[in-house]
This record gives C-alpha cells, sequence and structure tokens, in this order.
C-alpha cells in the first residue's frame, strides 16, 4: 500500500491574495524570464557542444567545456520543462492527465538539481586545473591528462546521479484522486516505509551544492592571488623560462576565472535556499513559509538558467579559437 502525498492541501490553504502575488512572480521569473533564458541557452550549448567537438576533444580544457555544455544543456532543459509545469494556464487545462505541481518534483526538479550541481563539480574542477596550470605550468600536462580529466568528469557525474537515486526508491509517478479538483491524475505517491529515504537526497544535494560552492570560491581566489603574483613576477623580471604561460593556457585561465565567477554569482540563490530549508523550520513546500519557500524557489531557477545560459556569450568575447570555429561552422570562414 502506498501512502499518497499531495500538494493540493497546501496550494489550498493559501489565501486568494497570495496566491495571485505568487502567480505574478511565478509568471516574471519563470514564464518569462527562465523560459527565454532556457530558450537562448538551449541553443547555445548546442553550438558550444559542436564548438568543441569540432575543435576535437584532445585537451584537458576542451574536454571540461564541452562536459560543462552537456551539463548545462540538460539543465536548461529540465528548467524549461518545470517552467511549463508551474504555468497557470497549464495546470487550468481540463484535459490535463498530470497535476503539474507534482509530477513536476521527479521529472523537472530533482534532475535540474542533479544537473546544476554536476556542472559545479565540473567548475570546481576546472577551477583546480587552472591553479595548477600557474603553479606549475610545464609539469600541468603531466599532473592533469586528458584521460584522467575524462576520468573525473565521468565520476563527478555518476556520483551526483547516484546521489539523486534514494529520492527516487520512496517517491514515485502513479494515478491518484485529488479530491480538490474532483480528477483523477498522475502525481507523485510515496511509499508507506520510506523513513530512511525521506529527504537523504536532499540533505546530499544541499551537501554536494554548499561544498561546491565553497570549493568555487576558495580556488577562484586562489586564482586571482596567482594571477596576481605571476604579473607581479613579470613585472618586476624576476621569472624564469618556467613560470611563462603560453597565449593559450593564459586564455583558458582567465575564461574559467570569468565562468567561475559567473557561478558564484547566479548560484547565491540557490545556496540561500538551500540553507534557508535546514535553517528556518517551516521553509518547506508544505511549511508555514511555503509562500516564500516558492519564491525563492523561483528566483534560484531563474539564476539557474541565467549561468547555464551566459557560457556561449563569455566564450566568444574570451576565447579566439572559440570565435574562429564558430565562424567556420556558420559561414565556412573564421573570421
Amino acid at each position: 500500500m502506498a501512502d499518497i502525498g499531495t500538494f493540493t492541501e497546501t496550494i489550498s490553504v493559501t489565501s486568494n491574495s497570495t496566491k495571485i502575488i505568487i502567480t505574478i512572480i511565478n509568471m516574471v521569473l519563470v514564464g518569462v524570464t527562465a523560459n527565454t533564458v532556457c530558450a537562448l541557452g538551449i541553443f547555445g550549448n548546442i553550438i558550444n557542444i559542436a564548438v568543441f567537438f569540432t575543435q576535437g576533444l584532445r585537451t584537458t580544457v576542451n574536454i571540461s567545456f564541452f562536459s560543462l555544455a552537456i551539463s548545462d544543456l540538460c539543465n536548461l532543459i529540465t528548467i524549461a520543462w518545470f517552467s511549463i509545469c508551474v504555468n497557470p494556464y497549464l495546470n487550468a487545462d481540463p484535459d490535463l492527465i498530470i497535476f503539474p505541481p507534482e509530477f513536476q518534483h521527479l521529472t523537472a526538479g530533482f534532475p535540474h538539481a542533479c544537473f546544476a550541481r554536476i556542472t559545479a563539480w565540473i567548475t570546481v574542477f576546472m577551477t583546480v586545473e587552472r591553479c595548477l596550470c600557474i603553479t606549475f605550468p610545464f609539469k600541468i600536462k603531466e599532473i592533469i591528462t586528458p584521460k584522467r580529466t575524462v576520468i573525473t568528469i565521468i565520476c563527478i557525474y555518476l556520483f551526483v546521479i547516484a546521489a539523486m537515486i534514494p529520492e527516487y526508491l520512496y517517491v514515485y509517478i502513479d494515478w491518484k484522486v485529488y479530491p480538490n479538483l474532483n480528477k483523477t491524475l498522475l502525481g507523485i505517491v510515496f511509499i508507506t516505509d520510506r523513513v530512511y529515504l525521506e529527504g537523504l537526497s536532499f540533505l546530499l544535494y544541499s551537501i554536494i551544492m554548499v561544498s561546491s560552492f565553497i570549493a568555487v570560491l576558495f580556488f577562484t581566489g586562489l586564482l586571482v592571488f596567482k594571477l596576481k603574483q605571476k604579473n607581479e613576477l613579470l613585472s618586476g623580471k624576476k621569472f624564469s623560462q618556467s613560470n611563462l604561460l603560453s597565449r593559450r593556457e593564459k586564455m583558458a585561465v582567465v575564461t574559467v576565472l570569468v565562468l567561475a565567477s559567473v557561478f558564484i554569482v547566479t548560484f547565491t540563490p540557490t545556496l540561500l535556499f538551500s540553507i534557508l530549508g535546514y535553517a528556518i523550520p517551516g521553509f518547506s513546500i508544505s511549511g508555514k513559509y511555503r509562500d516564500v519557500f516558492f519564491i525563492f524557489g523561483y528566483a534560484a531557477f531563474a539564476f539557474d538558467a541565467s549561468n547555464a545560459s551566459a557560457n556561449i556569450i563569455l566564450y566568444y568575447i574570451l576565447n579566439s579559437s572559440y570565435r574562429h570555429t564558430l565562424h567556420r561552422l556558420l559561414y565556412g570562414r573564421a573570421a
């Protein structure tokens, strides 16, 4: 026997005025902002994948950027599906066979969380690699090889996906009756014996996200320090040939530094969202502060979409090799 959980009770106790406010915020942050950014970002990341694949996956930098583009593309697809599920016009469709507020939990919400954290840890890996590149410019190719990069990124994907599995062991999609709607729709159903699994994936994902955020913050700061130190050595001419970076490596360092900075800014709302979930009792989908929970959630989705979509602009501005390859793909020649 399954213990049926529903969000309709949560929705029904929310005042009409609050519902209107949340709906407006939802339409602005998710319906307009996130949808627009997602559409552009999906197109942009498909281009990123094509560019890095065309350049060849023979360098650690290209492998990392290629893997990041795949993660960002999947992330944006889940956000786009989430924005469809929370669209009030879709919920009003009488022919709908799903209950979107619940259906999105397993088909959009957690998959989005998964790919967002994969993006986070790939960013951590790239910042660590660039720090090592500045510190050991002539040994970096021995320390981090293309093969080791592939293995590391595969491990990141597998580990983060594995952390999502407990959620799917106690929650599943099935037909259920919604008394308030007088309908039988596809929604989420909980198994009876779920005490050891409930909330485990959320806890793991919170730990993964917070630790990745701290790691990116630390290594980005270290990267800035190393760059400043390197520039001081160069300006004072107190350097040896082994301290020099190639133009390509410098470009990669700057690109990763900007990507990491954008990540820090855009992931801050998501970090606060997770921390508040543990720090404030009732800050949940069915708790006392559920209205604020929804608003924070919508904002986090919009910022996540921005982070996943901004890369193509950064690559085009900062990376001349990317520009040349893109122009060849689009126009048959390099600009």
